[in-house]
């Protein structure tokens, strides 16, 4: 298992940094592209939550509703301690190398729940484990891309913008390998990690990623990016599964 857990955090750190080498080749992308990539990983992400709520039912309604209520809230507040993922990418005013920080350390803070969620799934069972490492690998990739491409628009030079969205990446793994290492010395709130995850990411999809996907004039390749994200994490939970 604990191989498993490090590949998966391995898979991780590569999508992320993959997604973040694109911008080297495209650079920036209009704001239709954008909205496409942002959809479709609220799609995939969105289904990952599905599966890791499925599985923290059977520990009872209490342990599933409640710590989903709670890891929405407390990423909810934590949040407020950083700037938005929009507003950063909108923001019109102060240099480069501010608005690299602000961004970076918001998508950072995303990236957390994500690795803490794929911890929690390899500490439930390897096969939900590696179901949502794909799913979030999946979604990786144009997040990596999605991260770095705002910073190359502002201009900040090309490699420092992969550089911001490979750390991304490895501090998702990082939350993985952390987050695993916690749950096999206390097993018995693996049920409650996994609503409290599915929560912390729900908050993502809804407040960070849709309101982007499905801005005003985007609203159908928005709306399709995100069934095909759904679809797709379904189609890999079924060939893993």
């Amino acid at each position: 298992m604990i191989l498993a857990v490090i590949s998966g955090a391995a898979l991780l750190f590569v999508a992320t940094s993959i997604g973040a080498l694109l911008v080297l080749l495209f650079g920036c992308v209009d704001g239709r592209k954008q909205s496409v990539l942002l959809a479709f990983s609220a799609g995939v992400m969105s289904y990952a939550v599905y599966e890791m709520v499925v599985q923290a039912h059977t520990a009872g309604d209490a342990v599933a509703v409640g710590g989903f209520i709670a890891g929405f809230i407390i990423l909810s507040l934590v949040e407020r301690l950083l700037p938005h993922l929009h507003s950063s990418m909108t923001r019109g005013k102060g240099d480069a190398k501010r608005r690299a920080t602000l961004l970076a350390g918001t998508v950072t803070l995303h990236n957390v729940p994500e690795g803490l969620a794929v911890a929690a799934s390899f500490a439930a069972s390897p096969a939900l484990g590696w179901v949502t490492t794909a799913a979030i690998a999946v979604q990786d990739v144009p997040e990596g891309f999605v991260v770095s491409a705002p910073l190359a628009c502002y201009g900040v030079k090309r490699v420092k913008a992969v550089a911001l969205g490979v750390l991304s990446g490895a501090v998702e793994a990082a939350a993985l390998l952390a987050g695993y290492a916690f749950l096999y010395t206390v097993a018995g709130v693996v049920p409650l990690a996994l609503a409290l995850s599915a929560g912390a990411m729900s908050f993502v999809v809804l407040v960070e990623l849709l309101p982007q996907a499905l801005v005003k004039g985007n609203e159908r390749f928005g709306g399709a990016a995100f069934v095909l994200g759904v679809v797709i994490a379904f189609g890999l939970a079924v060939v893993i599964s």
